[in-house]
């Protein structure tokens, strides 16, 4: 054992003693030194010297005019393999600079935007045969001068990289890189470059490409420019206005393995765009913009993917209305992508009740992972992941998932999950039937950060095998309680918690027999009584008429739960933002803590008309009920007062009660209509009712 503890010793004392020789306003650790003058207000205009075993120095935003052999001779007795100079203001570079730097792998003089181009062209001739990648992003080089010879200094060695980002390259040639037979990695994103500036000639051995951020409209033609070992094409936050050329622009691109178009507005993605992409791995379209309307059925043909990101499109549609409308064909839209083993549909809109949508899934038997982030979920999709009987990670962060406990119908049939993400969700406590026994027994690691826990004795199991599990919990010491104490800090034991139990089950169940008697008798009744109390509160004084110059809203909205993203994202929208009405919606304006009714009553009293938002969903809903039944008995009372039906869908016969029936036979109604004349018209029957 002396001779592990004299090692680490010496290793101790090596860290200890690089730390004390590194020099003032710089950080040293390991192998690395930091001097970065952003923050400070001294900025070094020398680069000094370094412990010896220091390889990589990172010297940034500082101030070196001039940069010269000389300048560099501190580091001349080191073996340094990464040189970082990025915004050090430099504006002359000699020619003979890096002649020194003999083991140099990887040069970033990034930023530093005043020194010539000629400059630059003229140094690259002293750096050695081992460098493999050269950063000069951020140059402002403009006008651009004659480039066909500026890396002719780099054809003696086996440089693999080459970074021209953010410097108005206008145009672009490969003829730049004549020469250069080991150059794999271009990156010339975020450049002035359009669609007539490119010109691949010479770039036979190119892997990896970026165009990001470039004006180009349509998709370059890289069969002509003989790309054909093209590995990556990164082509997000382009022009791009359409994928039409997509298919015969790359069909020559036959170990294209990774394709980018993130951040694109095209407004189709058509059939078998990628589909000619034979050995194509991985597909990236996020964050694609509000023109995207359409998926046509066979767009995600590729027997290849393996990977596909479909995220923060928008909130793209996955739901029946999406199909009546022709945004996608859930039928094909994952039929001709079987080997997909990622999936990645977060930011969207998935209408997981409706089985057509479930079926759209099936396809997808080999899929390992799937991400359903900021998805706006409630619950858990029941009979859902048993769908995917590989699956090994599943991403439902930053949702709105309630506590579960029928943890069988959820992860039915997943015997391979080692990965659990739930993060940010409204998960209070978790019960032995949670997470199934198959569920556990495979389970590596949850992250259930950003979850207020209900700390009652509801958490005692989960306590408990938090306490003796071996799956990881991510983040754990920031889980929190309810009441903002830390979950690590409560520990309650099956004693202390069973004989409040015990206590709770005989005082409840001394009750029970009287109660269930009574209950039933409401219940019967339960109408009749809510619409009495309501009589009683209306004829008090509190909830006197008041002056038609003073009512509060605009009118009072009733709906049920299942209708609100309606309200939200088109009722609100029209009627508050773009005319300046004010809505009483239950949800937002009601009075936190006071009765449900009594919310109702007075809310109701202060809106000079009522909105009624008609669906099955409405017809079914008790509390939608004893709203209309409140609008009606103050529509008897209050001749200035109305009733305005919306009809969101045609209501089943079943559902449909004498109410109901009265109120759509005896009124005019507006209903809601997917067409473009429909919607207009619709529009403005209920503007001009409301106002």
């Amino acid at each position: 054992m002396m001779p592990v503890k004299f090692f680490f010793s010496l290793l101790y004392l090596s860290f200890v003693r690089m730390d004390m020789l590194c020099p003032a306003y710089c950080k040293c650790e390991h192998r690395s030194a930091t001097c970065d003058g952003s923050n400070k207000t001294v900025k070094l205009t020398y680069i000094p010297k370094f412990p010896s075993g220091i390889t990589k120095v990172v010297f940034i935003n500082n101030n070196i005019s001039n940069l010269s052999r000389s300048t560099l001779k501190n580091l001349s007795q080191l073996t340094i393999t990464n040189l970082d100079l990025k915004n050090n203001k430099i504006t002359i570079i000699h020619k003979d600079t890096f002649a020194d730097m003999k083991h140099l792998f990887k040069l970033d003089i990034s930023g530093n935007y005043q020194v010539r181009i000629e400059n630059v062209q003229n140094c690259l001739r002293s750096l050695p045969s081992t460098l493999h990648e050269l950063l000069l992003n951020h140059m402002l080089w403009h006008p651009l001068n004659n480039m066909n010879t500026m890396f002719d200094g780099l054809k003696k060695g086996q440089i693999r990289k080459i970074e021209l980002s953010h410097s108005y390259l206008k145009p672009f040639s490969g003829k730049w890189f004549a020469g250069l037979n080991s150059l794999t990695d271009i990156d010339i994103s975020w450049n002035s470059i359009g669609d007539k500036d490119l010109n691949f000639k010479g770039l036979n051995n190119l892997k990896w490409l970026s165009l990001i951020g470039n004006y180009l409209n349509y998709v370059p033609d890289f069969c002509t420019g003989d790309l054909y070992k093209l590995e990556t094409l990164l082509l997000s936050n382009t022009r791009l206005a359409n994928l039409i050329n997509l298919q015969n622009n790359t069909r020559c691109l036959r170990q294209l393995t990774t394709l980018h178009l993130n951040g694109i507005a095209v407004p189709i993605i058509p059939n078998n765009a990628f589909s000619e992409l034979k050995s194509l791995k991985v597909l990236e379209m996020t964050k694609m913009s509000t023109q995207l309307k359409k998926i046509l059925p066979l767009a995600f043909n590729s027997s290849s993917l393996s990977s596909l990101s479909y995220s923060k499109s928008d909130r793209f549609i996955f739901c029946k209305t999406g199909v009546q409308m022709g945004y996608f064909e859930p039928k094909t839209l994952f039929k001709f992508c079987p080997s997909l083993t990622m999936l990645d549909l977060s930011h969207n809109f998935i209408e997981f009740t409706n089985q057509e949508i479930r079926d759209m899934f099936s396809p997808l038997i080999n899929l390992r992972e799937i991400k359903l982030q900021y998805l706006d979920l409630v619950l858990m999709p029941r009979h859902f992941f048993h769908q995917f009987p590989r699956l090994q990670g599943i991403y439902l962060d930053h949702n709105m998932i309630l506590p579960w406990t029928n943890g069988k119908e959820i992860f039915q049939g997943l015997t391979n999950l080692t990965e659990l993400h739930i993060s940010s969700n409204r998960i209070g406590h978790f019960s032995s039937t949670s997470f199934p026994e198959n569920i556990l027994k495979t389970l590596e690691s949850i992250d259930l950060t950003g979850n207020q826990f209900s700390c009652t004795c509801k958490l005692t199991w989960f306590k408990h095998w938090m306490k003796n599990t071996k799956v990881k919990l991510l983040n754990e010491t920031y889980y929190n309680c309810d009441d903002r104490t830390k979950l690590q800090d409560y520990n309650p034991t099956y004693i202390a918690c069973s004989n409040i139990i015990f206590l709770i089950t005989v005082s409840v169940g001394g009750g029970v027999c009287f109660l269930l008697a009574a209950t039933i008798l409401v219940y019967s009744c339960r109408w009749r009584i809510r619409f009495h109390i309501y009589k009683i509160l209306s004829s008090s004084h509190y909830y006197q008429q008041i002056d038609g110059d003073d009512y509060r809203y605009s009118a009072y909205v009733i709906y049920c739960y299942e209708d609100f993203k309606w309200v939200k994202h088109e009722l609100i929208p029209k009627l508050e933002e773009k005319h300046g009405l004010h809505l009483c919606i239950p949800h937002r304006d009601f009075e936190l803590g006071k009765v449900f009714a009594d919310n109702i009553v007075e809310h109701m009293n202060l809106s000079k008309t009522v909105i009624t938002v008609l669906s099955n969903n409405f017809a079914k809903n008790e509390w939608c009920l004893f709203q209309l039944a409140v609008a009606r008995s103050k529509l008897s009372k209050d001749g200035t007062f109305s009733i305005f039906p919306v009809m969101l869908e045609e209501i089943d016969f079943k559902n449909m009660n004498s109410s109901l029936y009265s109120l759509i036979k005896l009124s005019s109604y507006a209903a809601w209509n997917f067409d473009e004349r429909g919607v207009e018209l619709f529009w403005e029957q209920v503007i001009n009712h409301v106002q």
